[in-house]
């Protein structure tokens, strides 16, 4: 009997989402796809998975109306119009086709992680999901088995779900690849919030903010910023950012050089072999954070001490060794790879620079701050200024709050400085946002709505084939809320069924591919940070809130009363 082919309608469905998935999380759609690649939303899909997603939908649709069609045709018409219709045997051969499909899946999908191949981790995700809707029929059948032990109203949903395979099977693997996209898709988000905060570096010490001219009227004083701040921010901590300049030469880099013996052997870029790779993993001279240095660049600026512990969040022992030695002539960095010997070499590049005037390199009294918030910078004295033949201007103004101030107090804040022009506020907060991607809720809510859409339709279908049942039941004494409980508990089935097989789909989906994606970036070097597993709560949050809305609806839009028809049989 082909009354289980039925899910080959949906199955088409799910495997075109998690074709979309796949190709939009597969490590080479994300990074080398640049030609024939099309954007959809951030991501890259492989032109291939786009014609198969199509191709697949529009067998989707012609298999979903074939196979009930096909399926009813072969039924007795007397039996099916009098409802003595006998519920589809389970086919062993289903169960045993969906099972090898899962592990087979599965273990070619673990294959593909540990291979770094994105075609092969594509394949196996797409079987597995085949083998969870071969399995459906049969699960259904195993649960309806299991109603005996439960009440009425819940035996007998499971009953007709089980019989009403065409209807229900469907809907439960409708509902399934609908939840696994967005749990994968959604498992993808978490993991990337998780490495975004894990490698957040602050710029500022929290709650501190940098006040940057962006079109100025007339340059404020110190004392106006600071009068500005104490009345809009409640704080009178202001200090003068300097940055340098190569005064009549243009641009220029200053920078601080490393000793020869902190430089790391192996240099971003390079192709390393497995065992260099592993010697540069354990060189401590190759342990920099990338969030901390990135490229190498170190903040340069000029202070006498003033504005340092408003920058690095220093404490007051190192503030006043630190602003000793600027006064003295030398130099501060928050990196103390840069200091050797008590020195600290600088080096000023002038990019417009002719051959017979090279970069110059001072070797500068410095201290290394041991503990400090921010950027790595180089903070230079007046008097190393000079020598170095800098001149330097204001740059903006750091101002320090205790805790980070609202959007209304930076707006109030700004507007008493606009008289002088108009200026950027760069609040440190003390961390990376943690907001809920605006995707990741669209995902689920798209989910959601799919969930209750088909728990819906599953209801409906099961309340017009079972209406005999009702009347039957009408005809023994039972209460009038029975119909009712029986539609909540038929969504439920629908709905919850659905719910649980999606989620299970889509959290493996979303490991497998993040592993494949660390494995083929730790081969890198520098070796990026990982893609931690993450669950992604806000999502399974809502679809588990999903099944209820429509057992709720299902409750709600039922009449409680039973008919009451006469039955000829």
């Amino acid at each position: 009997m082909l009354a289980d082919g039925v899910v080959l309608g949906v199955l088409g469905a799910a495997a075109g989402l998690l074709v979309g998935v796949g190709a939009a999380f597969a490590g080479r759609p994300l990074m080398e796809q640049y030609v024939f690649g099309v954007r959809f939303g951030g991501y890259r899909c492989w032109p291939t998975a786009l014609v198969l997603l199509g191709g697949v939908a529009v067998l989707a649709g012609v298999l979903a109306a074939l196979a009930p069609a096909w399926t009813a045709a072969r039924q007795d018409v007397s039996a099916g119009l009098s409802g003595r219709g006998t519920p589809p045997a389970s086919r062993v051969r289903w169960l045993a086709v969906g099972l090898a499909l899962v592990a087979g899946g599965a273990g070619l999908a673990a294959f593909g992680a540990a291979h770094i191949s994105p075609a092969v981790i594509l394949t196996g995700l797409i079987l597995g999901e085949l083998g969870l809707v071969c399995c459906t029929p049969t699960l259904i059948g195993v649960l309806a088995g299991l109603g005996r032990l439960l009440p009425l109203a819940p035996r007998i949903a499971l009953r007709d779900a089980s019989r009403n395979r065409a209807a229900a099977a469907p809907a439960i693997c409708a509902v399934m690849a609908a939840v696994a996209s967005s749990v994968a898709l959604g498992g993808y988000l978490a993991s990337n919030g998780a490495r975004d905060a894990r490698a957040y570096r602050p710029a500022l010490p929290t709650g501190h903010l940098l006040v940057y001219p962006n079109r100025s009227a007339g340059q404020p004083t110190l004392a106006q910023v600071t009068d500005a701040a104490r009345d809009q921010l409640g704080v009178d901590a202001v200090a003068t950012v300097y940055a340098p300049d190569c005064a009549g030469t243009g641009y220029c880099e200053i920078a601080p050089v490393l000793p020869p013996s902190q430089v790391c052997p192996w240099q971003p870029g390079d192709r390393l072999s497995a065992s260099h790779r592993q010697q540069a993993r354990a060189d401590p001279r190759c342990r920099t954070r990338e969030a901390d240095y990135p490229d190498g660049y170190v903040q340069p600026g000029v202070d006498d001490g003033t504005a340092l512990p408003l920058l690095t969040g220093a404490d007051p022992a190192s503030t006043a060794a630190a602003a000793a030695v600027l006064r003295a002539g030398g130099v501060v960095v928050t990196d103390p790879r840069y200091l050797h010997d008590g020195l600290v070499t600088v080096r000023v590049d002038k990019m417009d620079a002719k051959p017979d005037r090279p970069a110059t390199a001072r070797d500068l009294p410095g201290y290394a701050l041991p503990r400090a918030a921010g950027y790595s910078r180089l903070l230079l004295s007046t008097a190393a200024a000079r020598q170095l033949g800098l001149d330097w201007s204001v740059s903006g103004w750091v101002v320090g709050t205790n805790t980070p101030p609202d959007e209304k107090r930076q707006a109030r804040f700004a507007g008493a400085l606009r008289s002088f022009g108009t200026f950027s506020l760069n609040v440190e907060h003390g961390g990376s946002p943690r907001d809920v991607s605006p995707l990741l809720l669209l995902l689920a809510a798209a989910a959601g709505l799919i969930t209750v859409g088909a728990a819906g339709i599953a209801t409906a279908l099961a309340a017009a084939e079972g209406r005999a049942e009702l009347t039957t039941l009408a005809a023994v004494g039972a209460a009038p809320a029975v119909r009712r409980l029986l539609a909540i508990c038929q969504a439920g089935v629908i709905a919850g069924l659905g719910s649980v097989l999606g989620i299970v789909a889509g959290l493996g989906t979303a490991a497998i591919v993040l592993i494949s994606v660390n494995r083929q970036y730790a081969s890198a070097w520098p070796v990026p940070d990982p893609y931690p597993i993450r669950v992604p709560w806000p999502a399974l949050g809502v679809l588990v809130l999903v099944p209820m809305v429509a057992m709720l609806g299902a409750g709600l839009f039922t009449r409680a009363r039973l008919p009451i028809e006469r039955r000829l049989d």
